[in-house]
């Protein structure tokens, strides 16, 4: 859209007003004082056309900054050491600037900010975990310089064939996720663990007093099973930790957000547009987890993730609720049965190994690490998204899911009771 040449100098002039501190009096709406103790929220609103671009959205910034007097600093590393009730996060992505906000407001200041007509939801943080039922337990083991696939791990054997008795091999496209990007929004990742082939990398770091590297295990455990070279799926995927849970395998909802708004950054920003993102973590339904996830998809992104760990409906919980997601449930080792731990219901696409899973293990670069939970059932998904893509071809986020669900083998799963699962459908990966 061109503007009229008369009207720019006049929106320009009312930009500089509304800049200036001698106007915000006029601007500023009447937010009475509250007792209230101040709480933690994610802001969420829709960009405004493009004369309230230049209106509208600065009215909105005003009102954080002077209205509210906060203080807006960018995303970035260590971000959230510095959030304090004078802060705020500006969390947004590359397209959609000026958006996405966290910052401490009382109920006053809370109600005003919902008020905005071009604000979607101001959702309280949620508080988010790693979805390992049992956690990744470390060990040290010598690990050979070339491997075979011929005694593979019990989870890769299980998911190249329909049912058992297991044969003992993995079978996989050569292609192996060649030229493709997982994102492991977790705990990070130990990148130098051998099992990662100099593919693992350090992307960003968005939690309360954490350092780049995985202190937990967790993500690499997870990472492990999406890409190493003798326990993962995708044995040449490129993965990139997004640190946003902390040493204790938490984070919360604003941690997440600013995880997912920074891969989608990276994408956009990327001329390789073959982008997964791997979520092994869970919470209560959260509108801003669900929204990212529903913004990743939008932008082309394929968002794989855990079930959940309470053996409950899945749909009670985020991100699994997400439609655009690929919502992944565990069975169990040694049997075509949903494990005992696991989320189903309708918000579950598939089922994959989630028991005793052993995988890359963090702290030491020949560590391996066995833990249980949907977390581990994701990242199978996750890598075969990865084999899909580089055997054969990328597709939008909603064919995907369709392409991966019709390559599950069907109607051989129970639930604990014994009964038919729902849904039936266990993870296969493409054929070689």
């Amino acid at each position: 859209m061109i503007l009229p040449r008369n009207l720019i100098p006049l929106l320009l002039i009312f930009s500089a007003l509304l800049l200036s501190s001698t106007t915000s009096a006029l601007l500023c709406p009447n937010i009475p004082p509250s007792d209230s103790v101040p709480k933690q929220y994610v802001i969420y609103s829709n960009p405004p056309g493009l004369i309230g671009g230049l209106l509208g959205n600065l009215l909105e910034v005003l009102d954080l900054l002077i209205c509210l007097k906060r203080e807006i600093i960018p995303l970035g590393f260590g971000v959230f050491d510095k959030l304090n009730g004078n802060v705020v996060i500006d969390l947004s992505y590359k397209g959609k600037p000026d958006c996405i906000y966290t910052g401490s407001f009382n109920d006053e200041e809370v109600k005003a900010l919902r008020e905005k007509s071009n604000v979607k939801f101001v959702e309280e943080i949620r508080n988010v975990k790693a979805d390992s039922v049992i956690p990744p337990s470390i060990f040290k083991r010598s690990l050979r310089k070339r491997t075979t696939q011929t005694s593979a791990p019990y989870n890769l054997d299980r998911i190249d064939q329909t049912t058992f008795p297991l044969d003992g091999s993995y079978t996989y496209p050569d292609s192996a996720g060649s030229g493709v990007n997982v994102y492991v929004v977790d705990t990070g990742i130990f990148v130098t663990n051998v099992e990662f082939e100099g593919r693992a990398s350090h992307g960003g770091t968005f939690c309360s007093n954490c350092t780049s590297t995985d202190d937990h295990g967790h993500g690499t455990n997870v990472a492990g099973i999406i890409g190493g070279k003798r326990f993962g799926v995708s044995k040449k995927s490129k993965l990139i930790a997004v640190k946003v849970l902390n040493q204790n395998g938490q984070g919360t909802s604003a941690t997440v957000v600013a995880g997912l708004s920074y891969v989608i950054t990276q994408h956009k920003n990327s001329s390789n547009k073959n982008t997964i993102v791997n979520l092994s973590l869970s919470s209560a339904v959260s509108s801003s987890i669900d929204q990212l996830v529903s913004d990743c998809a939008d932008a082309g992104i394929h968002v794989v993730v855990s079930a959940g760990d309470k053996g409950l409906d899945a749909c009670d919980f985020s991100p699994s609720t997400s439609p655009q997601a690929i919502s992944v449930g565990a069975t169990e080792k040694t049997s075509n049965s949903v494990a005992s731990f696991s989320n189903t219901g309708d918000c579950v696409d598939l089922y994959a190994p989630g028991r005793n899973i052993t995988a890359a293990g963090a702290g030491d670069n020949n560590a391996l690490s066995q833990a249980s939970g949907t977390s581990q059932s994701c990242p199978h998904a996750a890598g075969t998204v990865a084999l899909i893509i580089s055997k054969m071809g990328n597709r939008s986020p909603s064919s995907m899911k369709t392409t991966i669900v019709s390559l599950t083998s069907q109607n051989i799963l129970t639930n604990a009771g014994g009964d038919p699962a729902n849904p039936n459908a266990i993870l296969r990966v493409p054929a070689q």
